[in-house]
Formats: structure tokens, C-alpha cells, sequence
């Protein structure tokens, strides 16, 4: 059972706003589960838009309050979340929400379906390590693995909903012009961006495994110590230092 350490008030905070973010993804994705097959893809948005769009914003609102909470230092990861961010409310509020027949394709029900597991998954990891300083295994998994499956899915929707929302763009307008570029980046970013998922990954879960069944290694060779609060000393102190 992990440890539940005393919290001080702006770590209580950041506590409170993953339990919030990752409950409210949670009812988005349960919503969208008993929608869809309610009223299928092209009437859902009628009943999910207004509220996924506002969660959608929660990454944007986390990545700017969560990091002055916790009054730590900007690092190129923190930028990451940031860009992310500005990404899905613009996607939401700046493709979909002026263009709501878009919503009506199948790509938008799969683009809810990847951020709302995404997400579910980071609020729910970090919710943990901010409570009891480490997270139990599979989450910890799901939360540097997730982006093989959620990442692509998410990916397509997006570039779907871009290139839908064109044909309702008068041409020859600088909105029109900004939309086309950000649909051609996609690609030359999509390749960035897995490499920086993969490097994450490697870093924050793969690093620590190792460290974590060597510590079981040592512990097993030793016969002495405690092998469980070693391998839980390795990874909180990894996660620390995240």
C-alpha cells in the first residue's frame, strides 16, 4: 500500500486539479461511450461537443498553473505541454467549433476517443506520483507506452478535421493560408514529436525498470535487505526527478 506523504499547500493543489482533470476526461469518455451508440457519429456532437471542447482546454490551463504551483524551472518538456496545449484549444476552437459540420465524421469520434484515454491515463499517473511520490506499475507503463496507440489515432483525426474544415474556409484568406500550413507541418512535426515520445519514454520508464530490477537483482544476491522498499526507493527517487 503506498505511503500517502503530508502534502504542502501547492502540491495539495496540483493533487486536486489531476483528480479534477483526469474525473472530468473520465466522464467525457463515458458520455461518448453511451452517445455514440445512442445517436450514432453525426448527431454525437450535439451532445458532447461544448463539454469535450472545454476539457479540452484542461491540458492548456495545467501545463501554465500546474508548473507555477509547483514554482519549478522551464524545461524544453514543459514547452512540449505548452505547444500541446495551444494545439487543442486551437484545434476545438478554431477548426471545429466555427465549422460543426466537420464534427459529424468519424475522425471527430476517434479524436475524442485518443485524447480522452490519453488523458485519462497522464491525470491519473500524476494524481498518483504527486500523493504518494511513486505510482503503482501498470500505470506507470500505460503512461510511457500509451502514445503507441493514442499518438497515431490522434494524428489522423487531427489531419482529417484540418483538411474537412478547408472546404469551409474562403480561399485566399490568411485563415486559409494558416490552416494549409499547419496541415502540411503535420507530418515534419508528427516525426519530431515521436522522437521525443520515444526518447520519454526511454528516459522516464525504461531507464527506471532497469535500475529497479537491478536494485531486485542486488537485494535477491544479498539475502538481507528489503528488496520490495528498494526497488520503491529507486523509483521514487527517479520519479522525484522528474
Amino acid at each position: 500500500m503506498p505511503e500517502l506523504y503530508p502534502l504542502p499547500f501547492n502540491e495539495q493543489f496540483v493533487f486536486f486539479y489531476n483528480i479534477v482533470a483526469a474525473t472530468l476526461w473520465f466522464c467525457c469518455f463515458a458520455r461518448f461511450l453511451i452517445l455514440l451508440p445512442l445517436v450514432g457519429r453525426r448527431f454525437l456532437p450535439g451532445g458532447i461537443a461544448d463539454f469535450f471542447h472545454v476539457v479540452a482546454l484542461l491540458p492548456l490551463i495545467g501545463s501554465i498553473v500546474v508548473k507555477f504551483a509547483l514554482k519549478r524551472a522551464w524545461k524544453r518538456s514543459n514547452l512540449w505541454s505548452l505547444l500541446n496545449g495551444i494545439k487543442m484549444a486551437w484545434l476545438c476552437y478554431g477548426v471545429i467549433f466555427p465549422h460543426p459540420r466537420i464534427a459529424r465524421h468519424t475522425s471527430y469520434s476517434i479524436l475524442i476517443s485518443a485524447w480522452c484515454v490519453q488523458y485519462i491515463i497522464h491525470y491519473s499517473y500524476f494524481a498518483f506520483k504527486v500523493k504518494t511520490k511513486r505510482s503503482p506499475l501498470f500505470l506507470l507503463w500505460l503512461e510511457y507506452n500509451n502514445f503507441y496507440f493514442t499518438y497515431p489515432f490522434a494524428l489522423a483525426a487531427e489531419m482529417i478535421l484540418l483538411f474537412l474544415s478547408l472546404g469551409f474556409v474562403e480561399e485566399d484568406l490568411v485563415y486559409d493560408y494558416a490552416i494549409r500550413a499547419v496541415f502540411l507541418s503535420y507530418i515534419p512535426v508528427a516525426y519530431f514529436a515521436w522522437s521525443h515520445l520515444q526518447k520519454r519514454k526511454q528516459v522516464k520508464y525504461t531507464d527506471v525498470m532497469k535500475k529497479r530490477n537491478a536494485a531486485l537483482a542486488r537485494n535477491a544476491q544479498q539475502g538481507g535487505a528489503d528488496s520490495s522498499t528498494t526497488a520503491t526507493s529507486v523509483e521514487l527517487r527517479d520519479l522525484q526527478t522528474n
